[in-house]
């Protein structure tokens, strides 16, 4: 009788064990495994979080820049937005772009465009997509324009469309000479002909 019970207990004590094995063994390693993912989604939502503060403190909505030459030459520059490129602090990236050189006779020069790359030290512009330049009673469209505001020059490149009062002309390239007024339209190619319609 008492060798049963022994028996018995023997055998009670071996299943607790037996249970307490397979749960150490089974759900444990599965806790550990849920606790480590949840911890790895913190991470990365920390780190999606860091991102999106990084990029939000590079964006500058409404930016304005204003500039005067040696011949008293304005250029202001507004854009929607515009984002601070990390590597190079000087330049930036600007989003739906207005801007205007304000002559010293007084004539003005307007340049509209969805992007451009402004140089905070040169105030250089590179203007692109859809850029629109008005001028007294003349318009040009194109691609890209380069305002070179240091040495007062305007290179505007491809697909150019010059419309005044009589002449519409189709071009590659367009030069603005800012401190004579002379705009010298041309082909990169000297093979090709640049397209010319107009009253004569």
């Amino acid at each position: 009788m008492v060798n049963k019970r022994i028996y018995q207990v023997i055998l009670l004590l071996l299943l607790f064990l037996i249970c307490i094995t397979f749960y150490q063994i089974y759900f444990s390693e599965k806790k550990k495994n849920t606790q480590e993912k949840i911890s790895t989604i913190k991470i990365e939502n920390n780190s999606q979080v860091e991102d999106s503060n990084e990029m939000m403190s590079n964006v500058i909505q409404n930016l304005r820049y204003v500039s005067k030459d040696l011949l008293g030459n304005t250029y202001v520059v507004t854009a929607k937005s515009a984002k601070i490129q990390k590597d190079k602090e000087n330049e930036v990236k600007l989003n739906e772009v207005n801007a205007k050189i304000i002559k010293q006779d007084n004539t003005t020069i307007f340049i509209y465009s969805k992007t451009a790359d402004y140089n905070k030290i040169n105030h250089n512009t590179v203007f692109k997509q859809k850029v629109h330049i008005e001028y007294e009673e003349q318009t040009i469209d194109a691609n890209i324009v380069n305002l070179n505001f240091s040495n007062n020059f305007i290179e505007i490149l491809e697909n150019v469309y010059y419309i005044n009062e009589d002449t519409k002309i189709y071009a590659d390239k367009a030069e603005l000479n800012l401190l004579s007024n002379e705009l010298k339209i041309s082909m990169i190619n000297t093979k090709d002909k640049v397209q010319i319609n107009g009253k004569y």
